[in-house]
């Protein structure tokens, strides 16, 4: 999708094939990074994060006592930090439904300087398929996500955060904000739990037809993104059925090719599905958007399984919801490659992890996510919105 801000055609960047390190070296020094994985805070203004009240599997109540919880500056049980950041909101929905809610849990919007409110009508359902998505994107001004976004982009909001459906929000955003310059298909990127420290996994239902470059730029901003979230050195894996050259379908064999012109210091070749949460040979696995949201949504079940199983054995479910809580796994995914401060959960996402989407999206705004994704595509070739060379 190309935005309407932006030249259909940009000039193809004629640079060298220079090594990851050696883009990224442009990328600016972000502080008090935390090796656990979280972001952590860094001293940057106040954020103001646009929250969609519509959409998910919940309704609104549940967005607005995630709201209620941050404006009572509580944390969302994922973060250690004790120092969270500052955060403003800025509820996104109708204005009686939002006001409503609001006063249910004692906040006055006319009072409280801490939160404002954005109109919107409704939001695309969470049935409705691509082709009436975009239909609707292009037909109504009143949705949810593009309301969202256009706080963003205007400079009223930091950043955008929907639980509602994923495919509206990304192409809102790519509309929007327009993409990165060197971007093909936008990314969404998560943080998994893994044995030796997080893996983050891209894309992970943003672009299900991504081609060879589109996953070239995935492990660029990916690494980018792993950088500023406290992994030093990261390594790039290309998920796929085994770690033998050459396996694979079409996609996997030319992406690892390209993987290895493009990373030849980084790349460690194809992995597992196991590498994902065990053996973590690889601290940015990327791959196309169909096959991520497959892994991750089986990971979410089988770990889900997992603590309902452990409640019983242990007559408990807590310890293990704990567990489960603190690999941040829920707290929403990163779209990187848009030209704003983008975080999509999950649509049936509990009051505590929209909670940490809050918290999620205000961080990459304080620690200048976007900055960081140009800087580390600025030497690759210009792709168009399909994926392919411009």
């Amino acid at each position: 999708m190309e935005s309407e801000r932006a030249d259909p055609r940009y000039l193809r960047a004629l640079q060298g094939k220079a090594s990851l390190a050696h883009r990224l070296s442009h990328v600016r020094d972000v502080r008090e990074a935390s090796r656990s994985g979280r972001l952590t805070r860094i001293g940057l203004p106040m954020a103001r994060v646009a929250v969609d009240l519509l959409g998910g599997d919940e309704g609104a109540p549940v967005v607005a006592d995630a709201i209620a919880a941050v404006l009572a500056g509580e944390t969302d049980g994922l973060s250690a930090d004790s120092d969270p950041p500052s955060i403003q909101i800025c509820v996104v929905g109708p204005h009686d439904l939002a006001r409503d809610l609001l006063a249910e849990r004692g906040i006055d919007v006319d009072a409280h300087g801490d939160i404002t409110i954005a109109h919107a009508q409704e939001s695309v359902p969470m049935s409705s398929s691509s082709h009436d998505t975009l239909d609707m994107l292009r037909e109504r001004q009143d949705l949810s996500s593009l309301v969202g976004v256009e706080e963003v982009r205007s400079g009223r909001a930091d950043a955008f955060v929907s639980i509602g459906h994923t495919g509206a929000t990304v192409g809102a955003s790519a509309f929007g904000l327009g993409r990165v310059r060197g971007m093909g298909r936008p990314g969404l990127a998560v943080e998994l739990p893994a044995a030796h420290g997080p893996v983050i996994l891209l894309d992970c239902g943003a672009a299900p037809h991504a081609t060879a470059e589109d996953l070239v730029r995935f492990a660029a901003v990916g690494a980018s993104y792993a950088r500023v979230v406290g992994i030093a050195s990261p390594r790039i894996g290309l998920l796929s059925i085994g770690g033998e050259r050459g396996k694979g379908d079409h996609l996997r064999k030319q992406t690892d090719i390209r993987l290895a012109e493009e990373f030849p210091a980084e790349y460690v070749g194809a992995v597992e599905g196991h590498d994902l949460m065990a053996q973590a040979r690889a601290d940015v696995i990327v791959v196309d958007g169909f096959t991520g949201n497959v892994a991750l949504k089986s990971m979410e079940g089988a770990l889900r399984w997992s603590v309902g199983a452990m409640g019983s054995a242990y007559g408990s479910i807590e310890p293990a919801r704990e567990v489960l809580r603190s690999t941040h796994l829920l707290s929403g995914a990163s779209l990187l490659g848009v030209d704003g401060n983008i975080v999509v959960g999950h649509g049936a996402s509990r009051a505590d992890e929209i909670h940490g989407c809050i918290r999620r999206a205000a961080m990459l705004h304080q620690g200048s996510i976007v900055e960081s994704v140009r800087a580390s595509v600025s030497g690759l070739p210009e792709l168009n919105a399909r994926g392919e060379l411009a």
